[in-house]
């Protein structure tokens, strides 16, 4: 049986209407210390066939984000609201019980930790073939035959013997596959990975990555690729969001993003790439102070006692996402990278002795070598 199978759903030719319209979505939790605005107004549009990146540290809202629209924030305690249509449909409000027509054969996630994704106590065939008949009226025979062509298709060796194997008696990378193989059994048009290389080597981090793009490109997917490395997202995506503190700071096509970046948390997190050409031992070059409190955050833009840039408009403005003029560029910042406001705020702090000023001329060098 073809494991690239036609999803029963769709009916009509392919529009140009996205795929994916997400318009000011917010996820809050209730705690017991007040509300975490975990993703607070996030809105954009993804087409068939293309990828968008999602960039940012450990707590800045990607993973709510891809939960939420997937509907996978189903606690108590957490609260969404905006608009996240997919294929025309409003996804906003939908029970579990709706959503789990959608799971598996209209969108579906690889997580970060695939040995917390796969049972650890069942066989890897038993829950590939379950997964698969759970959405498609086979019989047990042919969901062994599509298990085993899916695990061929993620280049798992001795496929049919996998099948009996548990998942511990296999390495990081081949779960990692296997969870791919599941994620993508039944044809699925929308992909979300969240961190899908976080804890595997180097050289498994690129075979994975290579991997999903290949199996995007046959199926002809959309995907969303959760990252903190933009080094990850700079040759695999058309577009990026960067997103800092559950809000979207600086969106772009990607090409375009690294050659005309405003925010300066984007230029912070490029500048935080170690360099192969750099002497062995380097310091690296990271962000001064830590993410904001999302319960009280700071007043106006919540990187502004981060930012080397900050002046008391910072403090006290909440900067709207603005076009900079090209097409499919917007950031939030009220003296941009770049700007000759940018360059007068800069030195002013430097005058002033401004700790995250005086941190951002130490990578004088980092700028000139990434040519931002």
């Amino acid at each position: 049986m073809d494991t690239k199978l036609a999803n029963p759903r769709i009916g009509g030719q392919e529009t140009d209407e996205p795929l994916l319209t997400v318009d000011d979505l917010r996820t809050h939790f209730a705690v017991g210390g007040g509300t975490v605005k975990a993703v607070d107004g996030v809105s954009f549009a993804l087409h068939r066939g293309r990828t968008l990146g999602v960039v940012g540290e450990s707590g800045s809202g990607k993973t709510v984000l891809s939960r939420s629209i997937m509907g996978l924030n189903i606690a108590a305690n957490a609260s969404s609201s905006g608009s996240v249509r997919y294929d025309g449909e409003e996804m906003i409000g939908k029970t579990t019980k709706q959503m789990r027509l959608l799971w598996g054969a209209e969108m579906a996630m690889v997580f970060q930790d695939p040995m917390t994704s796969l049972n650890p106590v069942v066989k890897v065939g038993r829950q590939l073939t379950e997964h698969v008949r759970y959405h498609l009226d086979i019989s047990k025979g042919e969901a062994k035959n599509v298990a085993v062509a899916l695990l061929k298709s993620v280049r798992i060796p001795e496929a049919e013997r996998r099948l009996d194997a548990f998942p511990h008696q296999m390495s990081g990378g081949m779960r990692q596959r296997v969870c791919i193989a599941m994620a993508l059994a039944c044809g699925p048009r929308l992909l979300f990975a969240d961190e899908p290389t976080t804890a595997l080597d180097v050289t498994v981090q690129h075979q994975i990555l290579n991997l999903l793009a290949e199996q995007q490109r046959d199926r002809a997917m959309a995907m969303v690729l959760v990252t903190h490395d933009l080094g990850v997202v700079a040759g695999r995506t058309d577009d990026i969001v960067v997103m800092y503190a559950g809000r979207v700071v600086e969106s772009a096509p990607t090409d375009v993003l690294f050659s005309e970046l405003r925010h300066p948390y984007t230029q912070g997190l490029l500048w935080s790439i170690p360099r192969t050409t750099q002497p062995k031992h380097t310091r690296l070059n990271a962000i001064t102070g830590r993410p904001p409190d999302l319960i009280n955050p700071p007043p106006g833009c919540k990187f502004a006692p981060r930012c080397p840039y900050a002046q008391d408009k910072c403090r006290e403005e909440v900067p709207e996402l603005r076009s900079s003029g090209t097409p499919g560029h917007s950031f939030a910042c009220h003296y941009p990278v770049g700007s000759p406001e940018n360059e007068a705020a800069f030195q002013a702090n430097l005058d002033a002795g401004v700790p995250a000023a005086l941190s951002a001329a130490g990578r004088a060098a980092a700028k000139e070598e990434v040519g931002v």
